[in-house]
């Protein structure tokens, strides 16, 4: 009989009641703690200096987005649905408007030229994702030098988005019927130079991974997570290609223009944290050359950049999907006709990363729990969940959003505790 994953969410804020038989203690890190800067409360119980097991406790940070975007037209929502994630903005609006475009019935009316701006912000802001994500690791890891040229040759690609959209992280430039700027020829002739110049430096930060003994020492044969056990567990992303599953959507199943475009998706079969960071380091270098293409294919493509799209939405349901800097980007909406939306899901990528990364750190030391919790971008503001707590009895228990919803829906009807 197979072996069942026994998931590591808890809501014991002290670990006593799932701790493993075989730890002599634990340590806490977090939900406030200088490692992360964001809230998430993770248990790591101890033999000596090894981790016997790790477990996580999250939903300090529930900001209501999704009850947010039910309150506000489709149009509205459109500057709302990036603020789900600070560094994946391109891509939640991406997958919003898709969405939308896909209920209204205009999918096919999109331009070949608002296509391919759409895609030029969604690789630059996985190469700035990236890169982001590597300078901090080389910090977590003692190397901040790494850190410091990382972040100085970032500054290139940030200083690309503001000349395209005027924003550096959040370059808002989709709309629903497709982009709200042009990317004209003067702009594109003095971007070629920079990415040219950003591929020499990602190149050079590559070597610096992999030469020098340093931090190769830190990150080689740490926190492994195999092909076999990647598979029980299921993450998505980077940390699923880092342990050798070569799943991406945008090649399984592409959106926009992706199928035109060379490239190919990136993965390592080793899973432990460096074979995590070349992974993010080849993919910056490929979508660096997307980049290239794209430009080229701008030179002669077409099209209304903007399409008319009715405010009122017909009635429906869809699920859409993109590859986030993080891994799978999931939005599920449904509407009713109005210029609202009935219901609105997001799924992010990071989520479905947590057991995977926790994982990981079964049997390692104590000293490389900050880099295998780096190894796959936490983020939290788009992964909590909500945990109930009666005052009267301390009961707590989580919730998701489908049974919160019944017993709120009971508790109004019959006058009764939500418990």
């Amino acid at each position: 009989m197979a072996e069942i994953y026994r998931s590591r969410f808890r809501a014991d804020p002290y670990g006593d009641k799932d701790a493993p038989p075989d730890s002599d203690y634990r340590i806490f890190i977090g939900p406030q703690h200088p490692w992360a800067e964001e809230p998430a409360h993770f248990i790591i119980h101890l033999k000596g200096e090894r981790v016997v097991e790790a477990d996580i406790r999250i939903g300090f940070n529930l900001r209501g987005l999704e009850k947010a975007m039910e309150a506000r037209t489709w149009r509205q929502n459109t500057l709302l649905v990036p603020r789900a994630c600070g560094i994946c903005s391109a891509v939640h609006q991406n997958v919003y408007v898709r969405l939308v475009e896909r209920l209204a019935g205009v999918e096919n009316d999109i331009s070949e030229r608002a296509r391919l701006i759409r895609m030029f912000s969604l690789e630059a802001e996985r190469i700035h994702s990236h890169i982001l994500w590597y300078g901090i690791l080389a910090h977590d890891s003692g190397f901040d030098t790494l850190l410091h040229i990382s972040w100085r040759d970032r500054e290139i690609i940030m200083d690309i988005v503001e000349d395209i959209s005027g924003n550096r992280v959040n370059p808002a430039l989709m709309m629903i019927g497709g982009v709200k700027r042009d990317i004209p020829k003067e702009k594109i002739e003095r971007t070629r130079p920079k990415i040219d110049h950003l591929i020499k430096q990602v190149e050079y930060h590559r070597k610096v991974f992999t030469e020098e003994a340093s931090i190769r020492n830190r990150l080689e044969n740490v926190g492994i997570l195999t092909k076999e056990e990647a598979k029980k567990i299921t993450p998505n992303g980077p940390t699923a290609r880092g342990s050798g599953i070569p799943f991406d959507v945008r090649k399984s199943y592409p959106y926009e223009l992706y199928d035109e475009l060379d490239w190919k998706p990136i993965y390592y079969p080793e899973g432990d944290v460096l074979a995590l960071t070349l992974v993010r380091i080849d993919e910056t270098l490929e979508s660096l050359y997307m980049l290239k293409q794209i430009l080229d294919k701008l030179e002669t493509a077409e099209g209304e950049l903007l399409q008319r799209v009715k405010t009122k939405v017909p009635e429906g349901q869809y699920m859409t999907r993109a590859e986030a800097p993080r891994g799978e980007d999931i939005h599920f909406g449904m509407s009713n006709g109005s210029d609202k939306p009935e219901r609105y899901k997001i799924r992010a990528p990071s989520l479905g990363n947590i057991d995977a990364t926790l994982k990981r750190m079964d049997g390692e030391y104590i000293a490389d729990v900050p880099v295998i919790l780096r190894s796959y971008d936490p983020c939290f503001s788009c992964t909590n969940r909500i945990m109930i707590i009666n005052k009267t009895t301390g009961e707590k228990k989580v919730m998701f959003q489908d049974e919160f919803a019944k017993r709120a829906i009971k508790a109004k009807k019959y006058n009764r505790s939500i418990f």
